[in-house]
Parts: C-alpha cells; sequence; structure tokens
C-alpha cells in the first residue's frame, strides 16, 4: 500500500473510475491453481466488472467470488503477509507464539480496515484467513520463509537474496505500521514487526512484545444497537404465534 496509507484501488479509481477497477484475492499459490484450482475473491466497488471477472475464473474451473469490498479484500491480503512473515518469525518459540503473532497482526489490521469501511467477511473469508492458512502452510511460501529467516537472525537485507524472490511482507509491514500509527490504531504488533524488520528491536524482544500484548476489546462490551434486541424479540414472538396457530388449526381438525 502507498506510505499515505491509502489503499490501491482507491488511487487508481480516483484515476480511472471504479469500473475500470478491481482487485483479486484468495488462496491461489499459482502451480496449484493450475492442477488443483483454487478460491478466489474479485472485488469491485463496480458490480459489472466484478463480476465479468470472476466469471472468466469460474469458466476455467476456479472457484471465484465476487465482493464490492475492494479495500477489505486489499487489506486482507496486507494482513495475510505481515501475518505470515510474524508466524514464521515466531515459530521457533512456538506453535503458541506462531499462532499469537498472526492473531495480533489481524486484529491490529482489522481496526484500520473497519475504519476505512471495510466489511469482517473480507478479513475472515477466503481473501484473508483463507489465503493465510495457505500460506502459512505452504512450504514455498516467500513470506513465511522469510519469517523463518528472521528468526534465525538473517539480516533482512540478506532475505530476498537467500529466498530467491521478492519478499512483499519485508516491504508492506513497514508501510502497514506507518499507516496505522497515523490513523490512531493501537498496533503494538504490527509496529514491532517493522522494528524487527527494520534491526531496531532483538527477536527476544520481538517475542516478549507479542506474547505479553493484550489487544483493546471493545466489541465485547459495545452497546447492542439500538432496536436489534426488538427486532430479535419479534421475530421469535412471530415464530411462537405461527406455531400456536398451527397446533390450533390441528386441534380443530381433530375430530371429538
Amino acid at each position: 500500500m502507498p506510505p499515505e496509507g491509502i489503499a490501491p484501488t482507491i488511487l487508481l479509481t480516483r484515476a480511472f473510475g471504479a469500473d475500470r477497477v478491481a482487485c483479486v484475492g484468495g488462496p491461489a499459490h499459482a502451480r496449484e491453481m493450475v492442477s488443483e484450482g483454487a478460491g478466489l475473491v474479485v472485488a469491485s466497488t463496480d458490480e459489472e466488472l466484478a463480476t465479468t471477472i470472476s466469471s472468466v475464473f469460474i469458466r476455467a474451473g476456479v472457484v471465484c467470488e465476487s465482493s464490492n469490498d475492494p479495500v477489505g479484500v486489499e487489506l486482507a491480503g496486507a494482513a495475510k503477509n505481515a501475518a505470515a512473515l510474524a508466524a514464521g518469525a515466531t515459530e521457533r518459540q512456538g506453535l503458541n507464539a506462531a499462532g499469537a503473532a498472526a492473531g495480533h497482526i489481524f486484529a491490529e489490521v482489522w481496526r484500520f480496515a473497519e475504519a476505512q469501511g471495510a466489511r469482517p467477511e473480507s478479513m475472515i473469508g477466503l481473501a484473508g484467513t483463507g489465503d493465510l492458512v495457505a500460506t502459512a502452510l505452504a512450504p514455498q511460501s516467500r513470506n513465511r520463509r522469510a519469517g523463518e529467516l528472521l528468526g534465525e537472525g538473517v539480516p533482512t537485507a540478506e532475505i530476498p537474496g537467500r529466498i530467491g524472490q521478492a519478499v512483499e511482507a519485508l516491504e508492506s509491514v513497514p508501510l502497514l505500521a506507518r499507516a496505522l500509527e497515523r490513523s490512531g490504531v493501537d498496533a503494538p504488533v504490527t509496529r514491532g514487526l517493522a522494528d524487527l524488520i527494520a534491526g531496531e528491536l532483538p527477536l527476544d524482544g520481538w517475542v516478549a512484545l507479542v506474547r505479553t500484548t493484550v489487544p483493546p476489546s471493545p466489541a465485547r462490551w459495545r452497546p447492542r444497537p439500538r432496536g436489534e434486541g426488538e427486532t430479535f424479540r419479534a421475530r421469535m414472538r412471530t415464530r411462537w404465534e405461527d406455531r400456536r396457530a398451527r397446533r390450533a388449526a390441528r386441534r380443530a381438525g381433530d375430530p371429538e
């Protein structure tokens, strides 16, 4: 994402119009996609464009859903790369640490995505957690392998050469950390990962940060939107009245 923290689809939409801009997310490792398929999400604020692109993938035998949340799909991909890198960097300290690192990253990026108008299903669906699982499990995953090398003490500048390819998260995490900071999002784990990449935080400091960070959780005590409870009660009351009416109708039809 650009240093200003603006999603690329927003910038491209401003330049070219919504009917020419879309993005693709989801678990789609290239080699496996050719032989086994993949699960994709095409996102655009233009419904016709999203439907047209997704239909191309579907005709090719690839599962592909359409979404009108390009910002959410883009940030889900950014979170996935960062989380895979974080999990790789902490894997030697145990699976719990790796899982905590990935979970913290996802939660911090989601708070930022929510402020940008993104929807939760983009983060928890194919483009987010679906792609994260594929990336974390893939032996050839560049971002996870880069995290493992960071955890081994390999300098960041040497990692792309070791892997033989560019590693998205090494460049995107510092940008993501700055974007979250500018937006007022409390993101200590993402910031710590950026510092680890920059060589400004030692690995044991990074692991301690992951293990001790307690994320804010206002959603647990957030007041329920007005009318939500009334809507639920009305729905249940309608069901109960329908059942009572059916029972009464059956009794009326029984012979005496």
